[in-house]
């Protein structure tokens, strides 16, 4: 299995879990997943057999394929632990497959296929009046011809004139070949020796291998299932192609202090470099008052976070600083703004930029909670929930860092998956943390949360450690939906629960103390 073994494995043990959130971390590191364990099952086939159907959904959304025609596509349908999932796995059509395994993949296909994003800035035309809008960062990241050609000959000019030998058809096909868009499918042999013609040109090693492949194949079945690997390869090509552009993107960077003259001309000279960027991403500096990081981005990538996409299609200044050329491109002559990212660390900024340009969700567990903060300040969902995740599962983040700050964090950014943790680590180990003063305070303001608070209102965390209790003494919570907590502390439904009670006596005593009804 190669480099990606021990993502594959950790796949495996969270399909046969049921882990949404895991299965969606390690689909984000590029893994294979339609390989099979050392037993012969797929991942797919171990989340249909454990009856885990958002994992399945999730799968077949991110390129899982099930092919009833084939042995592995059956055994996942007749495995199915319900009917539910087996109707999922019957209805998924590989003819019409689509690549959207990465969401960043998804993304980059809208730039070509949805007219209302507008950030091109180069229009290829050809003799019969036809015209392609592109972006020249996308095709210089993905393409060396196209990247030499963008800092040659081509570098400024946004309205390339394509000879009258080159059909129309050849760059539509490789356009959307190079935005992702998932164009195997609808190769018949006329397109596929269009295409073969600028491969090699392009240096589009990829698509060349698969069309030298695909010609000798003769069966329906077997050509869907070689497009479908092959879009696979073509999107994680594509990952690592965006992943070195990013580490271009930081390369360049500069620290430059504001209202300073220097600063135009050190934004001009970023604006002609190979990022090719239409958008300067500012971060506060946090040992130099006054200085801050300037990185040449992309507007057309931003806009995943939907705090840029508000941004960039409002009526606010950084959307009216653009200005188009008559072909309706950007025009690149003109300035570009400048956009504050809401952080001041570089690492937390730059690890969003490669989430946004690449998917990239690979958190260390010591700017996970920082991360978690950004990524709610720019409406990164996804971001937020692969950050709660890498807190939850380090073995080494409460050595350094305090509950207490997961806790108010969580409430902060509404991580109610986080909540439940913090109240799940108090309870473990309840004598120790409410003895500390800390809690009493997180206690309070659990209970200041409450708007116009009635005596009968509960607090939220005081219910979820009562909860984390009972799971931590092995009490079966199952008959208790219509108990009172009163009922349930007055009568433990096993003999184990004495240490139950003591847990539950402490709590009692600390609200009294703090003259709070619970």
């Amino acid at each position: 299995m190669g480099i990606d073994s021990d993502n594959f494995k950790e796949l495996c043990y969270w399909c046969r879990i049921g882990s949404v959130e895991n299965v969606d971390r390690l689909v984000s590191t590029g893994v294979n997943l339609n390989l099979n364990d050392e037993f012969d099952n797929s991942p797919l086939f171990l989340a249909s057999l454990c009856g885990n159907e958002g994992v399945v959904k999730l799968l077949l959304k991110r390129g899982a394929v099930c092919d009833r025609d084939r042995f592995e596509g059956a055994r996942c349908i007749y495995g199915a632990l319900t009917d539910s999932i087996r109707n999922i796995l019957l209805a998924f059509d590989i003819s019409k497959a689509v690549d959207s395994r990465q969401p960043f993949a998804a993304h980059l296909s809208s730039l070509l296929t949805d007219p209302s994003i507008k950030s091109h800035d180069v229009v290829f035309q050809f003799s019969g009046a036809e015209e392609i809008k592109l972006h020249k960062f996308l095709l210089a990241a993905r393409s060396s011809y196209f990247e030499e050609k963008f800092q040659g000959s081509w570098a400024d000019k946004h309205l390339i004139k394509m000879p009258d030998w080159i059909p129309y058809e050849s760059l539509r096909i490789i356009s959307r070949f190079m935005y992702l868009v998932p164009v195997l499918h609808e190769l018949g042999p006329e397109e596929i020796g269009i295409a073969k013609q600028f491969c090699k040109k392009l240096k589009l090693l990829d698509l060349l291998d698969y069309i030298e492949k695909v010609r000798h194949i003769m069966d329906p079945s077997e050509k869907s299932r070689l497009a479908t690997e092959s879009q696979f390869r073509f999107s994680e090509r594509a990952r690592q192609q965006l992943r070195a552009f990013v580490g271009k993107i930081i390369e360049k960077k500069m620290c430059l202090p504001l209202g300073d003259i220097s600063l135009f001309e050190a934004l001009e000279t970023l604006k002609s470099s190979a990022c090719v960027p239409d958008v300067f991403l500012s971060v506060r500096e946090k040992q130099r008052p006054g200085f801050r990081w300037f990185y040449p981005c992309h507007r057309s990538i931003l806009i995943r976070s939907e705090y840029f996409k508000i941004m960039f299609s409002s009526n606010f200044k950084e959307a009216s600083s653009y200005s188009e050329t008559p072909e309706g491109t950007v025009d690149r002559s003109k300035s570009f703004p400048i956009v504050s990212f809401p952080c001041s660390d570089p690492a937390v900024a730059e690890l969003i930029l490669a989430y946004l340009y690449y998917d990239n969700t690979d958190i260390h567990w010591k700017l996970a909670l920082d991360v978690l903060v950004a990524a709610d300040a720019v409406f990164a969902d996804r971001l937020k929930t692969m950050a709660a995740v890498a807190i939850m599962q380090s073995t080494e983040f409460l050595d350094h860092r305090s509950i207490f700050e997961v806790l108010y964090v969580a409430w902060e950014t509404r991580m109610e998956r986080l909540e439940h943790y913090a109240a799940e680590v108090i309870a473990r180990d309840f004598k120790f943390y409410c003895g500390d003063p800390r809690f009493e305070e997180a206690v309070l303001r659990s209970s200041q949360r409450i708007q116009n608070r009635q005596e009968t209102d509960t607090i939220e965390l005081i219910d979820d450690i009562r909860y984390q209790l009972l799971k931590k003494h092995n009490i079966d919570t199952d008959d208790f939906e219509d108990i009172t907590w009163d009922e349930l502390e007055m009568k433990p439904t096993r003999t184990e629960s004495s240490p139950y009670e003591e847990d539950i006596a402490m709590l009692e005593n600390l609200l009294n103390k703090m003259g709070l009804i619970a």
